[in-house]
């Protein structure tokens, strides 16, 4: 369903934050669920910041500029994410802060200069005269731009950047949903965005078990079709069993996508819901989704 954009897209629904000093990368690794030995300047990883019981603060994508660490993150939860990642810092030489010196801007298609993706080979992440660009694959190759330049007023909306990140599968999490989630709800394992041979981190020990005591039963879905309300976030959706409609889920983001009333809701679900299973907007009889 995505329309290739030949503007630059609007990301200010995220938020860009600096995670400097000397004692940084150390700081993040009992901090983060993915290894920070292998974030370099040319690579970018996905991970999550979790609470002592593995429910997520929420989900970042961290890369490196120098020796500073910066994470992307969304903008409705980035207070409460910092508040937290700054709860033990006072015992480490390192500073964490929100960016007001950089911005970041959504590349897709032909916005993206041919030039660029050129530089793009084993690697996913490089900064060229001061910007930094990351490349993401799916659904198809677009790339973050972070540069000290001011931004065009000339952009797609962030919708259609929300659009992209649904149909990719990365799960947003907003004010509504933090710190209830753990990271294997939201599908981050396959993303490589948690790892099992690290030390510890917080919420490390619940996380795990998800893993290999399958306490886990949840995934990430996206769902499509027709509705004129677009679901509650944090709220639940209804599915059709037997002849009947039941609650069910926890809806992480809704989108409309067109005049139509089509929309995707993105939300996390039980695993081993039937392929064919109908849902609909709570409480909204005259809509009707599916499994996208």
């Amino acid at each position: 369903m995505s329309i290739l954009s030949i503007k630059p897209i609007s990301l200010a629904d995220w938020q860009l934050v600096k995670v400097s000093g000397t004692d940084n990368h150390k700081y993040l690794q009992g901090q983060v669920t993915i290894d920070i030995d292998n974030l370099t300047e040319q690579t970018a990883l996905f991970a999550a910041h979790c609470d002592p019981q593995g429910k997520m603060w929420s989900n970042l994508l961290l890369f490196q500029r120098g020796q500073d660490i910066y994470y992307i993150v969304r903008k409705s939860v980035v207070e409460k994410q910092m508040a937290a990642l700054k709860k033990y810092a006072v015992f480490s030489k390192v500073n964490i802060e929100p960016v007001t010196d950089l911005n970041i801007v959504g590349l897709d298609s032909q916005a993206i200069p041919s030039e660029i993706l050129a530089k793009f080979t084993d690697n996913n992440c490089f900064t060229e005269n001061n910007v930094t660009y990351i490349k993401l694959t799916s659904p198809h190759v677009r790339v973050i731009k972070i540069t000290p330049e001011a931004i065009d007023d000339d952009l797609e909306p962030c919708s259609r950047w929300l659009q992209l990140e649904l149909e990719a599968g990365y799960a947003i999490i907003d004010a509504e949903n933090t710190e209830s989630l753990l990271p294997q709800a939201c599908n981050l394992q396959y993303l490589n965005a948690i790892s099992f041979d690290k030390g510890c981190y917080c919420g490390q020990e619940m996380v795990a078990r998800a893993q290999y005591r399958g306490a886990n039963k949840r995934g990430l879905y996206l769902l499509a079709g027709k509705s004129a309300v677009l679901p509650v976030i944090g709220g639940t959706i209804e599915y059709q069993i037997d002849g009947n409609w039941r609650e069910s889920g926890q809806v992480l983001a809704a989108l409309k996508l067109n005049q139509d009333n089509e929309i995707y809701v993105q939300v996390v679900l039980a695993n081993g819901i039937d392929f064919n299973t109908p849902f609909r907007v709570k409480g909204e009889i005259d809509s009707a989704l599916s499994f996208h």
